[in-house]
């Protein structure tokens, strides 16, 4: 069976002058499309990927080179605290980086997408109503969708807004879940999807602790989701041979 397109999240990938997604955003882009990768998940909390950082022209740079790459843009990771949302001194500034980001997200996906929609990758927490609300009013106005990678709950896809669930294996994992159970009870509440596991002692390569990649990925496919599957490893060793062999299959 075809499975969805592959991405990978450039978060959470660690540093070093001999990695080969090093030493810029170019690199990274090379380096995931040399690997088969169909798309890139971008980290919008990086220097130089910041919404506020890049104007129009520098947008469409971005986008003419994952086209020329033949990788396509299949979100943005903004791994805010969740605490940010519902911490007065710190909401205005978290809220302004998911407004912003929902809206380079759309002008990325109108010029290099992968997927149906433009996507930012959040984790909300028990964000109050008024935080959800300007977000959600932001990101329409930009059409862009926000998925909601807090779990077990994801309230925010019940606002009315533009939200959606996000779906990490290893979190519901360590929320005594099964991925592909929850992929099949949501159906198209997912509005996205990683490839991620999890083992004994943490976070693992995709394949080596719970997960059963194929019965995920049938479980979301049966139910609806047409999006990209993107490869997450924050926190796995050995990151450059196990997004080679993520990327094989």
């Amino acid at each position: 069976m075809l499975g969805p397109p592959l991405a990978i999240s450039l978060a959470g990938l660690s540093d070093g002058p001999d990695r080969p997604w090093r030493p810029d955003l170019r690199a990274a882009i090379a380096w995931a499309a040399g690997l088969g990768y169909r798309g890139i998940t971008l980290d919008g909390a990086a220097a130089g990927v910041r919404a506020r950082d890049l104007d129009s022209s520098a947008r469409r740079d971005l986008a003419a080179v994952l086209r020329r790459s033949g990788v396509g843009f299949a979100g943005i990771d903004l791994w805010i605290p969740s605490a940010h949302f519902a911490d007065p001194a710190r909401t205005d500034r978290a809220v302004s980086a998911v407004c912003e980001a929902a809206a380079l997200a759309a002008d990325l996906h109108r010029n290099a997408a992968l997927g149906r929609a433009a996507v930012v990758h959040v984790q909300m927490g028990e964000a109050p109503a008024d935080v959800i609300a300007a977000i959600g009013k932001a990101a329409d106005r930009a059409g862009a969708l926000i998925a909601d990678f807090t779990w077990p709950g994801a309230k925010a896809a019940a606002a009315g807004f533009p939200w959606g669930i996000g779906l990490d294996p290893a979190a519901v994992f360590l929320a005594g879940g099964d991925p592909a159970k929850e992929a099949s009870r949501l159906g198209r509440e997912v509005v996205a999807a990683r490839l991620s596991d999890i083992g004994p002692v943490g976070r693992v390569p995709p394949g080596a602790g719970r997960l059963d990649r194929m019965s995920y990925e049938v479980s979301l496919a049966t139910a609806g989701y047409d999006g990209p599957l993107t490869v997450d490893l924050r926190g796995v060793a050995e990151q450059a041979r196990v997004a080679a062999e993520a990327a094989g299959g």
